[in-house]
């Protein structure tokens, strides 16, 4: 039998029950079979268990509603003008040193944030071209 730290029987029925329902992905088969036979000396019953199992199953669900409302929010955000002004004037700077002021192209992907990421890929390139042809016109009339 594993020992585990701290052990198994010194944990909270709460956790016991989390054990107990997880799988071999997060906890040995051992444990598992340790946190059953705890719950069984503690005479924890189906019915308080499946109210925890109940109970956590709907805190998932809110959460997992709150992600997605955030993730529709993250879609209509904008960057404010001071903002916009300041990646355009730096953008060849944030490009060739991969330094990025905010988050990066991928995580404004990855988090959803469509508007954000069509404005940040725009400054770059617009601002990118304007201090290309900026250089370009001061050696070619100096």
């Amino acid at each position: 039998m594993a020992t585990f730290s701290p052990p198994i029987h010194e944990r909270s029925t709460i956790e016991l029950i989390g054990i107990k329902n997880s799988s071999v992905d997060y906890w040995q088969q051992d444990a598992i079979d340790q946190a059953r036979a705890e719950l069984f000396k503690r005479g924890v019953g189906r019915e308080e268990e499946q109210k925890w199992l109940d109970e956590w199953a709907e805190e998932h669900k809110q959460a997992e509603i709150e992600l997605q409302q955030q993730r529709e929010k993250n879609a209509v955000e904008s960057y404010t003008l001071t903002e916009m002004l300041l990646s355009f004037a730096t953008a060849p700077f944030m490009i060739i040193s991969r330094s990025n002021w905010g988050q990066s192209l991928w995580s404004l992907k990855s988090g959803n944030y469509k508007l954000k990421f069509k404005q940040r890929l725009i400054l770059l390139i617009t601002g990118t071209c304007f201090w290309i042809l900026f250089f370009w016109l001061i050696t070619k009339f100096y």
